[in-house]
């Protein structure tokens, strides 16, 4: 709890005006020793910001979809790199012998797993 004294009304308002600033007008109560408080409301100041709320971005729900030629393409910068060692183990960790072999539902998780040998897709 903070208490505030103050020795006049005058001081009070000096006091009140240098907290609000020019921005807000402020109506205090007054209070003597046999006075009941009266309060009276804070006015804000005229120009006021308006908050506009926007609705995020939908986000998309379905994963991308990739072609043997997308998987193709990813795969040749890996090899020219000299990945081809792990190119073939990444391949062969699929069941298939050879990238034309893989079956197009396995196409997303390949695509994710050449992602992880460095590859853009």
């Amino acid at each position: 709890m903070i208490t505030v004294t103050f020795n006049d009304y005058e001081e009070m308002m000096g006091f009140a005006k240098k907290l609000a600033g020019d921005a807000m007008q402020m109506t205090v109560p007054v209070q003597s020793r046999n006075a009941q408080v009266q309060q009276a409301p804070i006015e804000p100041a005229d120009s006021v910001p308006q908050i506009i709320h926007t609705a995020p971005a939908p986000v998309p729900t379905t994963a991308p979809s990739y072609t043997l030629d997308d998987l193709t393409k990813a795969a040749i910068p890996l090899m020219d790199s000299g990945k081809q060692p792990e190119l073939l183990q990444l391949i062969q960790s699929f069941g298939v012998e050879a990238l034309p072999s893989l079956r197009p539902e396995q196409y997303g998780a390949f695509a994710t797993a050449l992602r992880g040998l460095g590859a853009q897709i």
